[in-house]
Order: structure tokens, then C-alpha cells, then sequence
């Protein structure tokens, strides 16, 4: 079997109270907070902003969520190209089941213990779309969770197993653009529980082990209070689920409990649920940081009207004139893998790739270098009359765009994210980071790259 040797989580900058959606809509309060993506955030940019922590090469990406960005096009190839991955890794989505998150887990271990990969990178990430005033609005929460598969590692796959119930439970068609469900309680009563005891009785049979043997359970689930049944029945303790400040992170979900996990030894039972379950034995020998802790500290809260701008359900963004699919094709090694050129004469970095040096002139004769993660910013501006993306302006939300010095060489023109109005701590001179996130959106196309974000 296959071990775990790294994890990484990323929450969006922003988080909704509960409080505030029900003063909003009427409806009653769940309590707590939910993380929320910005604007320029989707399943896609979410996964690559958690595996960009993750060092090292791998030779294999499996992306998981039930709310990919689109419906023919593969994400992991695009999580491939953000993370500057060579062009011969092997790339998988799996998708529409909340149980993605941990079916790719079980495909990486299979990968690995096969040995036809030798280091899987599993990325889950979900931003699941909801109607405004319906229990999906407080339920869901917006995350993702990449974790790394290879031989050796702090904590062994011992086993897994899966049982397969077909409920009506959640799901969307495919024009919706919201989730729907039949009647939630039914996933709670009859499901959830039966399902992942369905998967654990075999797996135990086939570890020779008993639930006494098992150490910690974390299992995602259609509501909290299903997993705290499910626990109470098995006669074990609930751990922390992340209800009360992420929410249910869909495919994500189950591998947010994992990364928690594993800054603890001991033997643990991880369930992923969705029309069935997913039940996966691991024994943390060593432990792990995760930066779930960092995650939660470093957010600011939301409003609900800045959060339905977000959401596009108040406010326009017509589409600006911006470069053609060809281009995105042809430059995309500046674009989505951000590299810059470095003159062979002169040693000036800049960005974009052209023929020739902005310093010196010299001509084709240059190598090609990826700029750095962090910079300063050398001046800024902020301007009313267009929008976040460069969308037509609406005097309310305006765009803010820096000028900034990477780390290493280059100067970048890039849109400042992870704002919407109050533009404290952006200042000449202060540092910034990279966030991959969508650029803009224009003719049913989304085109993708890199911003700039105060650091986290």
C-alpha cells in the first residue's frame, strides 16, 4: 500500500456569518460562519492555490469536485500547467459525486502501490452553487485540500472499501445552476449511517481489525449532526468537523479531516460520503503539519450584499475586449506557468517573453525563467470606471491594479485580489504574493492567471 507524505488546505480570504445570511433572508440561523470564495474564485483556482505549497515533482494530478469550472475540459491538465508540472504527467479529473475527493485518493494509492506512479499529487476543491435563501446557502462552505501519495511517507494507506447506495440525495442537472435535492433527511436516516458502516465491516474483516483497534473516525457527511449520530452509534468521539467555520467542503471535505489528522499519530478510520461510501484505513506513524490553523486565522468577514456582488447575483460584468483564445494558447507558458525571459547579455528579467531585451535590445537571445512567488509593489492605481476583471465600471466596485517587483527579477503588471473596497495595507513597497485565480470571463470562456493578494 501507499503512504501520505504531505498535505495542504486552502480557505478563501472571506468568511460569511450564518447570522448574517438569516437576518438577511429569513431563514433560521445554523450558527457559525461559512468560507465563501471571491469573485475570481472556482474549483480550479482553488485547487492550485492548495497545491502550490506542496514541494517537489509529481508525476501524476487527480482532480476531484463536483463544481468543475467546466463541463468539457479537463482541470487537472490546468492544475498541471499553474504548477509548472512537466507536459508528460498523467492527468485525471473525477468528478460529479461527493465522494470524488476520496475515489481519487483511492485511484493515487492504486497508482502508487502498482507502481505505475511514483508521487500522486490528489487535489479536491469545491465551490458548489447555491439558490440564496435555501439551507444550501448556510450548508456549503467553499475549500480546497491537496494531498500527496507516494511509497514512503508519515502515514500508510492500510486498506479501503466502498459501498454503493443510490438515494436521491443532492444533485444538478445539467443546465441548473444551483443544487437541488429531494428531501436532505433522507440522506441523514437512511444513507449516511448504513452506508459507511456498509464500507467499514468489510474493510475490518479484511485488516483483521476490530473498531476498538481504530484510534479516531472523521467522515464527511450530508449535515454535521449525521456525523456526530454516526459516532454516538459506534460509541466513539465526534472530532472536529469544520461545520461552524467552513461548512461541508464537498469533495474537499474529507480531505480537510485528513489533513487535520494528521498532526496526530495513531490509527484512524476516513470516510467519504455521496450515494455510497468511501472508507479508507490509514496509520499516522509520523505526524504532519497542516496549515488548516493559518487558514482560519487569516480571513475577514463578509457582508451579504458584498457576497451576492460575488456570487453575481447583484451587479453586471459585461464582458471587456480582452485577448482571443489564440493568444491564451500561444503565450501560455507566460500566462498560466508565469514565465518570464532572462537576457543572456545584459541579465535584465522581464515579463512577458518577447523577442527582444527591454534593457539592452538585444535580439533572441534570452533564457527563459519562471518568476518568483512573492515581490513588492513599485506603485499602484485605482480606478472607478472599470470594475474587478476589467469589467465595464459601476462607480461602486472599483478595480485595483499594481505594479509589482517579483522576488528574483521582473516587474508584472497584475490586478490586486481579495478586495473589494477598502484598499488598507496596499501601499509602494509592500510585499505581495501570486494567487492563481480567473481572470475574466468572455464569450461563454473563462481564461485564468495569475493576481496579486496581500500575503496570507
Amino acid at each position: 500500500m501507499a503512504s501520505i507524505s504531505g498535505c495542504s488546505v486552502y480557505l478563501p480570504v472571506w468568511k460569511l456569518k450564518r447570522d448574517e445570511i438569516s437576518k438577511e433572508t429569513g431563514m433560521p440561523s445554523l450558527g457559525g460562519e461559512r468560507a465563501v470564495a471571491h469573485w475570481d474564485e472556482d474549483s480550479l483556482t482553488m485547487a492550485v492555490e492548495a497545491a502550490r505549497s506542496l514541494e517537489g515533482n509529481f508525476d501524476a494530478v487527480i482532480f476531484a469536485s463536483t463544481s468543475p469550472p467546466f463541463r468539457i475540459k479537463q482541470c487537472a491538465s490546468f492544475v498541471a500547467s499553474a504548477l509548472d508540472l512537466d507536459s508528460s504527467v498523467f492527468t485525471m479529473d473525477i468528478t460529479d459525486t461527493m465522494r470524488a475527493g476520496t475515489d481519487a485518493l483511492i485511484t493515487a494509492n492504486e497508482f502508487v502501490d502498482s507502481g505505475r506512479f511514483s508521487r500522486v499529487l490528489v487535489v479536491a476543491a469545491d465551490c458548489i452553487p447555491a439558490k440564496p435563501g435555501t439551507l444550501y446557502e448556510q450548508l456549503y462552505g467553499d475549500a480546497a485540500a491537496a494531498i500527496v501519495v507516494e511509497k514512503d511517507g508519515g502515514a500508510k494507506i492500510l486498506g479501503y472499501s466502498t459501498s454503493t447506495m443510490p438515494l436521491p440525495g443532492s444533485w444538478m442537472l445539467a443546465n441548473d445552476d444551483t443544487v437541488r435535492d429531494y428531501d436532505m433527511r433522507v440522506d441523514a436516516r437512511y444513507g449516511y449511517a448504513t452506508g459507511i458502516q456498509q464500507a467499514a465491516m468489510p474493510l475490518f474483516a479484511k485488516l483483521g481489525l476490530s473498531p476498538a483497534d481504530i484510534d479516531r473516525i472523521v467522515a464527511s457527511a450530508p449535515d454535521p449532526k449525521s456525523y456526530e449520530g454516526l459516532l454516538k452509534v459506534v460509541g466513539a468521539r465526534p472530532e472536529e468537523f469544520y461545520f461552524g467555520n467552513i461548512g461541508i467542503a464537498g469533495t474537499a471535505h474529507p480531505l480537510i479531516l485528513l489533513a487535520s489528522q494528521l498532526e496526530k499519530t495513531g490509527r484512524i478510520i476516513l470516510g467519504g460520503y455521496g450515494e455510497g461510501a468511501d472508507v479508507i484505513a490509514i496509520e499516522i506513524e509520523e505526524t504532519q503539519e497542516s496549515n488548516i490553523g493559518r487558514m482560519l486565522e487569516n480571513r475577514k468577514d463578509i457582508s451579504y450584499g458584498d457576497y451576492m456582488f460575488n456570487r453575481g447575483f447583484v451587479g453586471i460584468r459585461d464582458a471587456p475586449d480582452r485577448p482571443s483564445l489564440t493568444k491564451v494558447w500561444r503565450d501560455e507558458k507566460s500566462i498560466i506557468r508565469f514565465y518570464g525571459m532572462k537576457c543572456r547579455n545584459c541579465g535584465t528579467v522581464s515579463y512577458p517573453i518577447s523577442r527582444c531585451c527591454i534593457e539592452c535590445g538585444t535580439k533572441d537571445d534570452y533564457e527563459e525563467v519562471r518568476l518568483g512567488d512573492r515581490g513588492r509593489i513599485y506603485t499602484f492605481t485605482i480606478d472607478y470606471l472599470v470594475m474587478p476583471g476589467n469589467y465595464t465600471g459601476d462607480g461602486v466596485h472599483p478595480h485595483c491594479v499594481v505594479v509589482v517587483d517579483m522576488d528574483g527579477g521582473g516587474r508584472v503588471l497584475l490586478e490586486m485580489t481579495d478586495v473589494l473596497r477598502d484598499f488598507s495595507g496596499i501601499e509602494c513597497d509592500v510585499e505581495v504574493e501570486r494567487t492563481f485565480r480567473l481572470l475574466f470571463e468572455k464569450n461563454n470562456f473563462r481564461y485564468y492567471g495569475w493576481k496579486a493578494r496581500l500575503p496570507r
